[in-house]
């Protein structure tokens, strides 16, 4: 098969006549259809993970159709189009248990530990079925859009743990597509003004398209002013920084009101300095901030439903759709910003 060997750091080379993965006697294989680039990809290929070890194949935004079923499988049949989670939960530590298989920490991960997407065929392990994060796609459903449903479903995660309400007023830092899949959802749900922050005048001219109450250019004036000049000085019910950026973690816990939410939803990269917070302004104005990340076969089943109502249109994410073998210049193009999400397409 083909397949996009991540080799080392910043060597990802696209390779024909790689060893097909072995069908597992209890497990499946995928002929994968469609694969986005997510931003993890271009920090592994970057600066490596602890989880990956090269040569491996990444990429874990996965569609594509059941080709192959193991004998002692009957869950799935071969042909079926499905679309996969990411991460594979032991589901039975206490995290597991409760419904927030995000948190476990015995969980492996396609693209890290497990082979991932970015290549013809993946094999999928009973441990992935059993956690239910394979779901079939809707037949009108393109493979396009149902690859998405992975980032999808961490944006769900996390805006459950903000508990956005019908009416509210939500800032997001950060118009990157995570950014733009949390606006687009903190719509479905009823937010009424929402407010937008960001850095690249791409990113900013990608952001008009969908319906963005408000856009701050934070080159040309202080994001925190202009979101309490809009909300009559109280500031925002919930603030979400889908960005990797501590100042713009710091400026967040000025941008939201007296009992708002704050949710650092973007990582930081490694060796990041400590972020000057004012803890004081946490502590009288009685404010809420928590992290989020990933998301458990709950938050799966709910994006996939979001895209396939069209409740949350993914499609006007997809900037570019690029053959496997343009991978690298995918990489470029996400990383510089270019680009919103691009699907590349193993048999293209």
């Amino acid at each position: 098969m083909k397949a996009a060997i991540f080799e080392s750091l910043e060597n990802m080379t696209v390779k024909d006549g790689v060893p097909e993965p072995e069908l597992p006697t209890d497990g499946l294989v995928v002929k994968i259809e469609s694969v986005a680039i997510c931003g993890s990809d271009v920090r592994i290929f970057h600066r490596g993970h602890t989880k990956v070890n090269p040569p491996q194949i990444i990429g874990h935004e996965v569609a594509g159709t059941v080709y192959k079923v193991g004998k002692e499988t009957s869950e799935f049949k071969e042909g079926e189009r499905v679309v996969l989670g990411a991460d594979v939960p032991c589901g039975k530590c206490y995290y597991c248990l409760r419904g927030h298989q995000n948190n476990c920490a015995k969980a492996i991960a396609f693209g890290y530990q497990l082979q991932g997407g970015f290549t013809q065929f993946m094999a999928v392990p009973r441990e992935a079925i059993d956690a239910k994060i394979i779901q079939r796609l809707p037949d009108d459903l393109s493979f396009d859009e149902a690859c998405l449903t992975e980032p999808l479903a961490c944006v769900v995660n996390g805006q459950d743990l903000s508990n956005i309400q019908a009416g509210d007023t939500v800032a997001i830092i950060g118009a990157g597509p995570i950014g733009l899949m949390h606006a687009m959802l903190a719509r479905a749900k009823g937010a009424t003004k929402i407010i937008m922050s960001e850095l690249s005048d791409k990113r900013l001219e990608y952001a008009r398209n969908f319906n963005i109450d408000i856009l701050i250019n934070a080159k040309d004036e202080d994001p925190v002013e202009r979101i309490l000049k809009e909300t009559d000085s109280m500031g925002a019910d919930i603030v979400i920084v889908a960005a990797p950026s501590g100042s713009a973690q710091a400026q967040a816990i000025h941008m939201v009101r007296n009992l708002g939410t704050v949710n650092f939803f973007g990582g930081l990269p490694p060796n990041t300095k400590e972020i000057p917070i004012d803890t004081n302004w946490i502590h009288y104005r009685e404010i809420f901030v928590h992290g989020s990340h990933g998301s458990s076969p709950k938050d799966n089943a709910i994006a996939l439903k979001l895209i396939s109502t069209g409740q949350v249109d993914v499609k006007k994410l997809i900037t570019h759709i690029l053959p496997l073998d343009k991978i690298n210049e995918g990489l470029k193009l996400v990383e510089s910003g270019e680009a919103l999400k691009v699907v590349l397409k193993p048999w293209g």
